[in-house]
């Protein structure tokens, strides 16, 4: 049984150093230091105990490490980066509570001055921490039901595109296509768009921020006050989630762009490249769920479609990497430019979104007219296009 609880202690120490200010609150109501078995858990509990109530400075990670010594100090590390997510911290914290509570019982009932207060005491702590946690589950029937509303939506700018999809908050919406054909230009429209009523984010490995206000300012020449610029050399999903959770906390973001999959790399190691990028995509639905955001993904197709016949489409088959995009997506669009006499070729300046996967409405394609000179999309209209600015 020792061996769970150690474990769980594990679990709380690692999940809260993935973001202390945050995690310790969460925790605090059902634990001490004494709690923990293990004495290092104890000291490093104690020490972000001592920083949060101090109030005087951050209960971050650097103050934290700055104040333990080095045997503890090498634990946190190790807790830190061994622990993959904070998910499910509540759970651990209750089961470490219980182990603690258990064993002070177990010392009382053998101690000969029985103190009965305290026995009774220990048992109420024991009731309350087995009642039901509805941070972890909520009964059905107190569920709100999925909104049809179309003013509860979050609207693309692409009228075809909003009139099908029921993109919101907790979504994972899949960008994918061919290179060179405006991926990029097609996300951050949409976050442009979106920014005109609501803060978003854009977390680019592909452009720096500068070569992003310029596209942008190129593209539709105002810029928004509402759009939020990380520009990382190198990115991980932990790395990712905290970008993710200072965007909303402090900028109160809901939707976040992400240019590009391929380009995230793992601290781990993975045999091969295929399961690092599963890992990767599983991992920002994750995010996505947990932070309750709207995600956009710009994922890269695999050039096996290029062997394919003339006219060929792009199928949820041609995600690069990683079949998981497949499940991990809400909503999975292509764009593709058709060729000369294809059924929908309508002109070099008139491209697809291929709506491949939509878990709340119907697939089909959608045309959009494409302005090259000023690297935008519009809305395409039979004869003429309304630009989606």
């Amino acid at each position: 049984m020792n061996k769970n609880y150690q474990e769980a202690a594990e679990w709380v120490i690692g999940a809260i150093l993935q973001d202390p200010a945050e995690n310790f609150v969460r925790v605090r109501r059902w634990l001490s230091p004494s709690d923990f078995l293990s004495p290092a858990h104890g000291k490093i509990f104690a020490t972000m105990e001592e920083i949060h109530d101090r109030g005087d400075i951050p209960l971050d990670l650097s103050v934290i490490y700055s104040f333990l010594k080095k045997d503890d100090l090498e634990i946190a590390r190790y807790l830190k980066d061994e622990i993959p997510t904070d998910e499910g911290i509540e759970y651990w914290a209750r089961l470490v509570a219980e182990g603690s509570r258990k064993r002070e019982l177990k010392d009382l009932t053998n101690c000969e001055d029985f103190d009965l207060t305290r026995v009774e005491a220990v048992f109420e702590d024991l009731r309350d921490l087995s009642k039901p946690d509805t941070l972890l589950y909520r009964p059905l029937n107190q569920i709100p039901p999925l909104s049809e509303d179309m003013g509860s939506r979050i609207k693309t700018g692409f009228l075809d595109l909003d009139r099908n999809i029921l993109f919101g908050l907790g979504h994972l919406m899949i960008i994918s296509g061919k290179t060179s054909l405006g991926k990029t230009s097609l996300g951050s429209q949409i976050a442009y768009y979106i920014s005109k009523e609501k803060p978003v984010g854009i977390v680019s490995l592909e452009m720096t921020g500068e070569e992003i206000r310029l596209r942008l300012e190129n593209s539709f020449g105002v810029l928004h006050e509402n759009i939020f610029i990380s520009d990382p050399a190198a990115l991980s999903t932990v790395e990712f989630k905290q970008i993710c959770k200072a965007m909303r906390n402090e900028q109160g973001v809901d939707i976040i762009l992400l240019d590009y999959l391929q380009l995230m790399r793992e601290r781990e190691d993975f045999r091969s490249r295929h399961l690092e990028v599963s890992h990767i995509i599983r991992k920002i639905k994750e995010v996505c769920k947990e932070l309750h955001l709207a995600m956009i993904v710009i994922s890269q197709l695999s050039r096996g479609i290029d062997h394919r016949g003339e006219g060929s489409l792009p199928s949820l088959s041609d995600l690069k990497e990683s079949g998981d995009q497949e499940f991990a997506g809400d909503e999975i669009i292509f764009l593709h430019q058709p060729r000369k006499g294809d059924e929908d070729y309508r002109g070099e300046n008139v491209k697809l979104l291929i709506l491949a996967k939509n878990r709340w409405g119907p697939i089909g394609k959608i045309k959009v007219y494409w302005d090259g000179e000023h690297t935008r999309f519009g809305n395409f209209q039979e004869g003429g296009d309304d630009d989606a600015k």
